[in-house]
């Protein structure tokens, strides 16, 4: 695949180099990138080359842009006053994530056939955590195994729980979720991998996807589509895990939990906790779900002194102790197979 031009222009440069260096991390993207920090190198660039998108300050735009062959103009604003006519601006002045997002689309709302992107080769390896008790750490558990994972290997986190409310932990806007992954799905089946450039987010190193906002449109969602979806993520991305932190919200849970190279279930002692534990268990069992059982680890959480709120600091303490040991004893030895 012949990739396409995104320039960018700015005579700040530490801002643009910045910025370039943001994008360059997203290894998905469907561009090469250039960047100029004068009008003057730009123009001699657009005379011989076609651009796809032109990423362009507000202090260095001029209207004789215009002349040249460029599909898509995005003007990095800096005065609160849009310039350009019928251009599209953007604050300059926000994270370089919202940037891209912003970027991306833009161009995906422009874009006409893109040639599906089959780089997965199947070797995504899915986990799964689910219990079926409640307040037990399990979303804890799993946040800090894919960030500690993410050192090493390119993770993508999938939240089930419309309840969980990790993006208001983490203090990040939330545009899109998980449902609008799965409409552009349904819709521009091709596009997935680029749409998911530009919904999801990150958390050190590790890539995830904001739970949906409404319990109704997570009931609505198909098994069928659900295991589609994975299907189709594993062959169109570059990602090496994908965790799944799963509620009984979902359905066709079960058969989710077949398509998972490891499961994790945490389990209490407390007389309610295992009578929930063995119905679950029994239900694998009269249920023909054997191999779900086979593939799960119970996991009998310690007493954690301190257990922190925070998701971004998953990588450190009691938890993130424990779980590398986990990582280290039950996912890495089972990679070795």
């Amino acid at each position: 695949m012949v990739k396409k031009i995104l320039a960018l222009c700015d005579k700040e440069k530490n801002y643009l180099y910045h910025l370039a260096a943001y994008l360059e991390e997203k290894n998905r993207l469907p561009f090469v990138i250039h960047v100029f920090t004068d009008y003057s190198q730009l123009d001699r660039f657009l005379a011989a080359n076609e651009v796809e998108i032109l990423l362009i300050a507000e202090s260095v735009f001029r209207e004789e842009v215009l002349k040249h062959s460029i599909k898509q103009i995005l003007i990095l604003n800096e005065s609160g006053m849009a310039v350009g006519e019928q251009l599209q601006n953007i604050n300059k002045y926000q994270s370089s994530e919202n940037i891209f997002r912003r970027l991306m689309d833009g161009y995906m709302e422009s874009a006409g056939e893109l040639p599906q992107r089959l780089t997965g080769e199947g070797k995504m390896k899915i986990i799964g955590f689910y219990t079926p008790i409640g307040r037990c750490l399990q979303t804890t558990f799993a946040l800090s195994m894919g960030q500690l994972l993410a050192g090493k290997s390119r993770v993508l986190y999938m939240d089930m729980d419309s309840c969980s409310g990790l993006s208001q932990l983490l203090y990040q806007e939330q545009e899109s979720d998980i449902t609008d992954v799965l409409y552009f799905f349904s819709c521009e089946k091709e596009k997935l991998s680029y749409r998911l450039s530009g919904i999801v987010q990150n958390i050190n190193g590790m890539d995830y996807i904001p739970s949906s906002q409404s319990l109704e449109d997570i009931h609505s969602v198909s098994k069928e589509q659900w295991l589609q979806l994975l299907e189709e993520i594993g062959r169109t991305t570059e990602y090496e895990y994908l965790i799944l932190d799963l509620t009984e919200q979902i359905d066709g849970l079960l058969e989710i939990l077949k398509t998972c190279f490891r499961i994790f279930t945490i389990i209490r002692q407390d007389e309610h906790s295992l009578a929930r534990i063995k119905r679950y268990e029994a239900l694998l069992q009269t249920g023909g779900y054997e191999e779900i059982a086979i593939k799960t680890s119970r996991q009998k959480l310690p007493l954690f002194h301190r257990v922190f709120l925070d998701p971004r600091q998953l990588l450190q303490g009691e938890v993130a102790a424990y779980v590398r040991r986990v990582i280290e004893e039950e996912v890495e030895k089972d990679d070795e197979k």
